[in-house]
C-alpha cells in the first residue's frame, strides 16, 4: 500500500471514529495500518487504549513502529510511563522525545517548567517551541508563541518579586546584628551618653524597638571584634569601595582613594547603611539628609567631619549620588554576609 492510499485509509478510519454506529469499523481500519507500522495509526490508537488503561495494548502498538525513535513513538513511550507509573518516572521520556523534536513534549515540558517556576528550563523550551507555532493552533486551548511569550514575562516578573521579599525578610533578619556594628568610637561616644549604663530601663526600651534584647546586643557587639567578624566587614567594606568607585566619576578617583586610606570608619557606615532607603539621601530642606547626617558625617567621616580642611560636601555628594542610584547594590552587597552573620543568630 502507497503511502497515497495508507492516508486515505486513515482519513476515512478517523471519519467512522466518530460516527457513532461505525467506531469498531473505524478502529477496525487504524489497527491494520498500526500493524504495518503507520505512525498516525499508531499514534490514534495509543492515546484510546491509553484513556482505557491497556497498557499491554499500547506497548503493542508502539512496537510496531518501524523507527522507535520516530519524535511521536519517544512521546507515546513517555505517555505511557506517566500513565502506567506516574508524571516523575516519565520526565526523562519526555525529555528524550522533546530533544528528538516532539512538540507534544516540548510543550508539556514548557508548561513544567512554568509551574515548577524553572525560568532556565522555560526559557530553553519556549526557544524549542518557535519551529511548532502550527502546533499551538491545533491544540485543544489553541495558543501563539505571544501567548507563550507573555506567561514567561509573568514567570521572570513573580520570580523576581519572590526574591525580592526573600531578599528582604533575608535583611531584615541580620539587620539587628548590624545595629550591633560600631566603631570604638562610637562605643564611646554611646556610652557618654548614657543610653547603655545608666538607665537600664531606657536601654531595654531602645534596643526592643531594633528588635534585640540587651544580652543579644552584647553577644553580636562582642562577635564584630572576633576575626569572624572582622572579616565581615573587611569583605563588606572591599565590595562598598568597589561599588562606589564604580558609580563615580574618574575625576574623583584620586579623592575617594585618599578618603579611603585616610578616613573612612567602615563599621558605622555599614551599620547606619543598614538602615537607610534611597529616600534618606535625599536633603531635608536646609537641613543635611539623614544619610549624610548619619551614615556619613556620624559615621563613615565621624573622625573628619568637622576638620575645614575635609572635603565633606564633595564626600557627601558621591555617597548620597551612590546610595540614590546604587541602592540595591548595597541591599546585596549587605546580604553577602548572610550566612556568616546566620551562625551566631
Amino acid at each position: 500500500m502507497d503511502s497515497n492510499e495508507e492516508s486515505r485509509k486513515f482519513q476515512e478510519g478517523i471519519r467512522l471514529l466518530n460516527t457513532e454506529d461505525k467506531i469498531q469499523d473505524g478502529a477496525n481500519i487504524l489497527m491494520e495500518l498500526a500493524e504495518d507500522g503507520h505512525i498516525d495509526s499508531i499514534e490514534q490508537l495509543c492515546y484510546i487504549f491509553l484513556d482505557q488503561r491497556e497498557f499491554g495494548v499500547v506497548q503493542d502498538y508502539i512496537d510496531c513502529a518501524k523507527n522507535p525513535k520516530e519524535p511521536i513513538i519517544l512521546y507515546l513511550k513517555a505517555r505511557l510511563i506517566e500513565e502506567r507509573d506516574g508524571a516523575e518516572s516519565a520526565l526523562e521520556s519526555f525529555r528524550e522525545a522533546a530533544k528528538a523534536g516532539n512538540p507534544n513534549a516540548i510543550s508539556l515540558l514548557l508548561d513544567v517548567a512554568i509551574q515548577d517556576g524553572n525560568i532556565g528550563d522555560a526559557e530553553f523550551y519556549f526557544d524549542q517551541m518557535r519551529p511548532h507555532e502550527n502546533f499551538l493552533t491545533r491544540l485543544s486551548e489553541p495558543a501563539t508563541l505571544e501567548d507563550l511569550e507573555q506567561e514567561l514575562i509573568n514567570l521572570r516578573s513573580r520570580l523576581e518579586n519572590d526574591n525580592e521579599e526573600i531578599d528582604t525578610d533575608k535583611l531584615s533578619e541580620i539587620n539587628p546584628v548590624y545595629f550591633a556594628l560600631a566603631s570604638g568610637d562610637w562605643m564611646r561616644t554611646r556610652n557618654d551618653i548614657n543610653e547603655r549604663h545608666e538607665n537600664e530601663e531606657v536601654w531595654e526600651s531602645f534596643l526592643d524597638e531594633h528588635g534585640l534584647t540587651p544580652e543579644e546586643f552584647d553577644r553580636y557587639e562582642q562577635w564584630w571584634v572576633t576575626p569572624a567578624g572582622l572579616n565581615v566587614v573587611n569583605s563588606l567594606s572591599g565590595q562598598f569601595m568597589d561599588s562606589i568607585y564604580e558609580a563615580a566619576s574618574v575625576s574623583s578617583f584620586k579623592v575617594l582613594e585618599d578618603f579611603f586610606k585616610e578616613h573612612a570608619i567602615w563599621d558605622d557606615f555599614i551599620r547606619e547603611l543598614s538602615d537607610c532607603t534611597p529616600a534618606d539621601a535625599e536633603p531635608n530642606g536646609a537641613d543635611p539628609s539623614y544619610f549624610a547626617e548619619y551614615a556619613i558625617g556620624g559615621g563613615l567621616c565621624y573622625s573628619d567631619w568637622d576638620d575645614p580642611e575635609f572635603d565633606k560636601e564633595l564626600i557627601t555628594e558621591i555617597f548620597e549620588s551612590w546610595l540614590r542610584n546604587s541602592y540595591e547594590e548595597s541591599r546585596r552587597i549587605l546580604l553577602s554576609a548572610y550566612d556568616e552573620i546566620k551562625k551566631i543568630l
